[in-house]
């Protein structure tokens, strides 16, 4: 590996400090891998020392940590281009082979940056490519047959008009919705600018219309051009986007832009363009963005199926079904259509929920939005920039609306628990509406934030300076406080889509290892004052409904009015005695629903993360049962130990503790390789723990300074069996959506409940005794299908006539066979699969089942009219007014 990074730098002519630094970053890799590196690490190696080079401090006594960024000697696209690596390979090099592991800060920002945009410009450019076909008249058209693209002057003018809008005013911004919007302005300004007899309809028609009507178009700051008003309009709706969104790009970044260009009408040339790309280029010293119009292989995927669902650039001119940009628009679009009956100000029904109170809330609450509003736009701006003004708006604009629906929607929920409609203490809580206003901007950022990942090959939003916890900072409003309302705010907003689901439980995630265990923070008056919780390992995070109905233990109310007087007679058996006389005094200590909640959370997620290193490790179960034991009593009589560290940090050195005093020869060097293999890791989990005030240590510092020094007594007793510490339970395996549940909801869909069917008296034969269709009598033969095809469009048409007879009132047609009278039903029934109908008739996609009938599956002239639920396992649907009865029971609610 040495010899080839040597000849590899050889090549590059790169500086002799370069190629030292570079070998000694090797060298470091293969004495932590044992030898064992990936094959592209000697890339990866030149990559983070060239990258190194680049900052350097200054001698300026005024700013001794400031450096200057200089221009690389050689850029990463000529070092791919020698090495004929491949990008995307090379971002898995660097991640399996650990090598920025001890890099500065400024080269893994560089790297992130990176990172970012390629995948913006991967997921955009053969977008780009479709755009472009379908507007210009240069090309083939997009639904031709041909596979080859021609790179017209005109396109390379288009794609470097938008390479250097992106780079000059976004400035590396990783939300892929922003820069596809950016794209859209470019592509409107290069049509204006454009001969009609160039362009294909409909955007042809827009210019001669124009033309026609003899509309002025000058450009104005305060409103977007008439002409090209109208081609952003036409691209959104070709595109499925909103031009709501596109106009405040417009305004934003697009003009600010224009005014760097060279004319001000007209298109630049194209040879001012490439010129100043290739200054920008050399400077960030990165990829070539140029190349992907000819699809080069060093930035393609290299699998040999790539298509456009990887984000990779290929030849291909077939769209799949779903894109990355396509997923980005239509996660926006669901979002839209979410807000679209939801208001700016309080409804009708929460102007009654306030007048209710003993106290009106109305006013204050308007004055803190209003205030919160212009904190997120200021400190937006100072984060992403003056320019961003119009984008800060709306995003908040969009988030004040989404905060009043769930508002809504958190207090019908508890007025139909509580059957009362006062909720004065809620509603004048200062913390819940922060926390609630908080919660509805995140949702708003992650929708707008997703990016397309290609080393993932999934959509994922990206850490910025904008990320959580930065509204917390913002709305001046503590983890602990935001954490309440979280699961709550799922259970009022169950349109929501997967992906905010899923960072809104990324965000829990981060609280609980961390940022609640802050120093200031109020879980700790929480828990001197509160009885310390009972852990308990029922509920599932998120989950949208307990023992068929929705559950209550972590409502709005309970989580903001908690904590609630507890009796004596109740304390709890996990309760410390050691720990008493740091906890408030008196017998009638006072238990917090919120508190309960949190150590639920952080236990379940701390031994699910115990397990996964234990599993690396190749741990006992008996090891794992007993690590489980010391690192819960750490949690729950010894939190002071997880003040402003991390919750790794305790599982680590729970891990190494507990082996050692029991005899197991598991080096904490080993924990930390097994560790970094997390999918959650992070370096400053095992370099820089807490110690006291401003000073930090590696994880076996703080383990020898701190951990030990507070567990010792507690960790010594595992090592004899007479004196070992009881055993705490295991927490219970998180039951499956289906099993924890005979009955769970329908999302978007009130008093609507799916629960599995029972079992059939019309069971499959083959299910009971391997039963043969000749045992079978003629009326259970003929509900079944055997060694028939599914597409047999002449019976589904008979089994549809069947059912419109049957829901007139009338008798089947006499040339249908007599067994299909087994199929009529009422005007509510079920199908096979237990789907209410109401008259319809049969669907068109099914199987032959064991549950009573079989369902054709026709094209075609055999349309379907009913739909039913197609899974192997065999679900009722029914409406919770009138459910429909199973074996002679109905579904719980």
């Amino acid at each position: 590996m040495e010899v080839d990074l040597r000849r590899l730098a050889t090549s590059l002519s790169l500086p002799a400090a370069i190629t030292d630094d570079a070998l000694q970053i090797l060298a470091d890799v293969g004495e932590k891998a044992h030898g064992q590196v990936p094959q592209l690490c000697c890339v990866a190696c030149i990559y983070v020392a060239v990258t190194k080079a680049r900052f350097r401090e200054t001698e300026d006594d005024s700013s001794p940590d400031s450096v200057n960024v200089f221009a690389p000697c050689v850029t990463l696209q000529d070092i791919l281009n020698k090495a004929s690596a491949n990008i995307v390979m090379l971002f898995h090099a660097m991640k399996t082979s650990h090598c920025m592991e001890d890099a500065n800060s400024n080269v893994r920002d560089a790297y992130s940056q990176l990172q970012r945009k390629y995948c913006i410009v991967a997921a955009l450019h053969l977008k780009f490519e479709k755009l472009f076909a379908a507007i210009f008249q240069e090309n083939p058209s997009p639904f031709s047959a041909s596979t080859t693209t021609t790179v017209t002057p005109r396109m390379k003018q288009s794609w470097l008009i938008f390479l250097l809008a992106k780079g000059k005013v976004l400035q590396g911004n990783p939300e892929l919705v922003l820069n596809f919007h950016l794209l859209l302005c470019c592509m409107a300004h290069v049509i204006r600018w454009t001969p009609s007899f160039l362009l294909r309809p409909p955007y042809a028609d827009v210019i001669l219309e124009h033309l026609e009507e003899g509309l002025p178009d000058k450009e104005d700051s305060g409103t977007v051009p008439v002409l090209v008003g109208s081609i952003l309009k036409v691209l959104c709706q070709e595109m499925g986007c909103g031009y709501d969104d596109v106009e405040s790009v417009y305004h934003s970044c697009w003009l600010r832009y224009t005014q760097t260009l060279p004319v001000k009408e007209g298109l630049p040339e194209l040879s001012w363009l490439e010129t100043e790309y290739r200054s920008l280029y050399l400077l960030e010293g990165d990829i070539d963005e140029m190349t992907f119009l000819h699809h080069d292989r060093h930035l393609m995927s290299p699998s040999s199926d790539s298509d456009e669902a990887s984000g990779i650039p290929h030849t291909s001119q077939t769209d799949p079904l779903c894109t990355p940009v396509r997923t980005a628009m239509t996660t926006v679009q669901q979002l839209k259509n979410i807000l679209n009956t939801a208001q700016d100000e309080p409804s009708a029904t929460l102007k009654t929920y306030f007048s209710n109170c003993s106290t009106d809330p109305t006013e204050d609450i308007l004055q803190r939005v209003a205030a919160l509003k212009t904190a997120f736009v200021a400190r937006f701006l100072l984060a992403t920039g003056d320019n961003y003004k119009d984008i800060a708006e709306q995003r908040c604009h969009l988030a004040i609306r989404m905060y009043y629906r769930v508002m809504e929607a958190m207090l019908k929920m508890e007025e139909q628990r509580l059957n009362t409609s006062d909720f004065s203490y809620l509603l004048n809580k200062d913390t819940f509406h922060r926390s609630l206003l908080a919660c509805s901007v995140e949702v708003i950022m992650t929708t707008y934030g997703v990016c397309w990942t290609p080393m993932l090959y999934t959509m994922a939003t990206t850490d910025t300076n904008t990320s959580f916890p930065w509204i917390l900072d913002v709305f001046e409003l503590q983890a602990y406080d935001f954490f309440k309302v979280l699961e709550t705010f799922i259970l009022a907003e169950p349109k929501l889509t997967k992906e905010v689901i899923k960072h809104l439980q990324h965000i829990e995630n981060k609280i609980l290892e961390r940022v609640a265990w802050r120093e200031g923070s109020p879980l700790y008056e929480a828990i001197l004052t509160s009885e310390m919780p009972r852990p308990s390992f029922q509920t599932s995070p998120g989950s949208r409904v307990t023992n068929g109905s929705i559950p209550h233990s972590s409502t709005a109310s309970e989580m903001y009015l908690s904590p609630t007087r507890f009796s004596a007679a109740q304390q709890s058996p996990y309760r410390s005695p050691a720990r008493l006389h740091c906890r408030s005094p008196g017998p009638h200590r006072r238990k917090s629903q919120s508190l309960q909640l949190f150590y639920n959370k952080v236990c379940k997620l701390a031994y699910m993360r115990l397990q996964s290193l234990c599993k690396l490790l190749c741990v006992s179960a008996d090891m794992e049962h007993r690590i489980w034991t010391a690192l819960e009593f750490c949690l729950l009589h010894r939190p002071e130990l997880l003040k402003n560290r991390h919750l790794d940090q305790i599982i680590m050195c729970s891990v190494y503790a507990i082996c050692k005093v029991s005899g197991c020869d598991t080096k904490f060097k080993s924990i930390v390789a097994a560790y970094k293999n997390l999918p959650t890791a992070s370096q400053t989990v095992y370099k820089a723990a807490w110690i006291s005030g401003e000073e930090y240590d590696s994880i076996i510092g703080f383990y020898n300074r701190v951990y030990m020094q507070t567990l010792k007594n507690y960790i010594l007793r595992f090592a004899s069996p007479d004196v070992m510490p009881q055993l705490s339970p295991l927490p219970c395996k998180s039951p499956s959506r289906f099993s924890q549940s005979p009955v769970i909801t329908v999302p978007g869909r009130s008093n609507f409940y799916i629960s599995p069917l029972r079992e059939s008296p019309f069971g499959s034969p083959i299910r009971r005794e391997l039963m043969s269709p000749g045992q079978m009598t003629p009326r259970t033969r003929a509900l079944y299908s055997f060694g028939e095809g599914l597409g047999s469009s002449e019976k589904l048409k008979a089994i549809n006539e069947s059912m419109r007879a049957a829901a007139a009132g009338k008798r089947a047609s006499p040339g249908q066979p007599r067994s299909q009278k087994r199929l009529k039903f009422d005007a509510d029934s079920t199908d096979s699969y237990g789907t209410t109908t109401k008259g319809g008739t049969a669907n068109g996609h099914g199987a032959s089942n064991g549950n009573g009938s079989s369902n054709g599956h026709g094209n075609g002239a055999a349309a379907a009219d009913i739909t039913s639920v197609t899974t192997r396992s065999a679900w009722s649907l029914s409406a919770a007014k009138s459910p429909i009865k199973i074996n002679g029971q109905s579904p719980k609610k």
